[in-house]
């Protein structure tokens, strides 16, 4: 949304440029200084946000997976926030399913594999519950379906 409306905002002062030439193209290089300068800002800061809050602090509990429409799944899970100092508010969830002819895990082959986004505001030493269609491209299991669950990506 910022986008178009950055779009809107650069036709509209190359428009006046075109009647006003100093005033259109002065008020567009103030922007463009500025755009520059919040970008910066605001990557480093993200950079380090992310930094804060390790993967390893955050447990998946309790994950379920029931088939849903056509090749999706559901996934039904909690999230605990297990740092005593910062709060999460925003992870990926690596999903990885598995077709098992055996018992043996070391014989499974991966069929699927899915990077879901949580947006979920968990502050710390609390959990949240969530839930979230996966959908998985046509995979056809010939055994029974295993899956793996891992936090690949934190930012607090």
């Amino acid at each position: 949304m910022q986008w178009i409306l950055l779009t809107i905002i650069v036709v509209g002062l190359l428009y006046l440029s075109r009647f006003y030439p100093k005033t259109g193209f002065s008020i567009l290089g103030v922007l463009v200084v500025c755009a520059i300068f919040i970008i910066i800002t605001t990557s480093e800061r993200g950079e380090n946000a992310r930094a804060k809050l390790p993967a390893e602090d955050i447990i998946i509990e309790n994950p379920v997976m029931t088939p849903g429409y056509r090749d999706g799944y559901t996934l039904s899970a909690r999230l605990i926030n297990q740092n005593d100092s910062t709060t999460l508010r925003d992870s990926a969830i690596s999903i990885t399913m598995f077709d098992c002819l055996t018992n043996d895990r070391s014989s499974c082959t991966v069929i699927g594999q899915e990077e879901e986004r949580v947006n979920l505001v968990i502050p710390p030493g609390q959990s949240r519950d969530l839930s979230r269609y996966v959908s998985f491209e046509a995979v056809s299991p010939q055994g029974t379906v295993e899956w793996e669950f891992k936090v690949t990506q934190t930012r607090s």
